[in-house]
């Protein structure tokens, strides 16, 4: 961790326009929440639709587009603008470097993401069978893997915004439903599995939660590994 680059990361997450999405996102999935709230009063109940909320459009959209977004302004567009020259023209460890925008990532996708769930729950049936502890800890697993997957995506394509997109439109979002097997290297059935583990809905936990755990933890340990090893191997001529 760079505490220099930890302030330049924040920096340029937030001082680009598209920040702005990154307060609109979880601003949806609260208003969502309200009107779920409103609309059904006290008949609701956690296993119906606060749980589809928080399931499909939290764990399944709003994390990895947080992520998404975050990753593409802290790798990409620093890359497409050539602010990263100025980073490799540092004695700075280029894991460091990573490691930093990796931790970036992953705080802005917990902040965006996962607290928000765990506040939709709470909006929408308070405490009751722990949904909201099951949003906020499936949404931390979800976020783990997500900051590590496209770190190394965004590092890896030709710090390519499609490749990001194709992985998680493509397997995330489609293959992974339609093949059962493929929930075992899904990110979003990781948090899943938590959310069901942990909130008492009645829901099947598949792939396991341990797995689930192990597995976003090593995406992000070896996605920044990875990255890392990408980057060292990257000269100023490749900018």
């Amino acid at each position: 961790m760079n505490i220099p680059i930890l302030r330049l990361a924040v920096r340029s997450l937030f001082g680009r326009a598209r920040a702005i999405l990154l307060f609109l996102i979880p601003a949806l999935l609260l208003l969502l929440a309200t009107l779920i709230r409103v609309a059904d009063g006290d008949t609701l109940s956690p296993g119906d639709a606060p749980l589809v909320l928080v399931r499909t459009f939290g764990i399944g959209i709003v994390v990895p587009v947080v992520a998404l977004m975050a990753t593409t302004t802290l790798i990409n567009s620093e890359f497409d603008d050539g602010s990263i020259i100025y980073l490799l023209t540092k004695p700075v460890s280029r894991l460091s470097i990573i490691a930093t925008k990796a931790f970036v990532v992953l705080l802005c996708t917990l902040v965006f993401a996962a607290v928000p769930m765990m506040i939709a729950a709470l909006i929408m049936v308070g405490v009751q069978d722990d949904l909201w502890l099951g949003a906020l800890l499936g949404g931390v697993t979800a976020s783990v893997a997500y900051a590590g997957i496209f770190t190394t995506l965004a590092t890896l394509l030709n710090r390519s915004v499609v490749g990001c997109l194709v992985y998680w439109l493509v397997w995330e979002a489609s293959l992974t439903s339609l093949i059962s097997p493929a929930a075992w290297l899904s990110a979003r059935a990781w948090g899943t599995s938590v959310l069901h583990s942990v909130a008492d809905v009645g829901q099947k936990v598949h792939p396991p939660v341990r797995f689930g755990l192990i597995a976003a933890v090593l995406c992000l340990i070896g996605g920044v590994l990875i990255a890392g090893r990408k980057l060292s191997h990257t000269t100023i001529s490749d900018v």
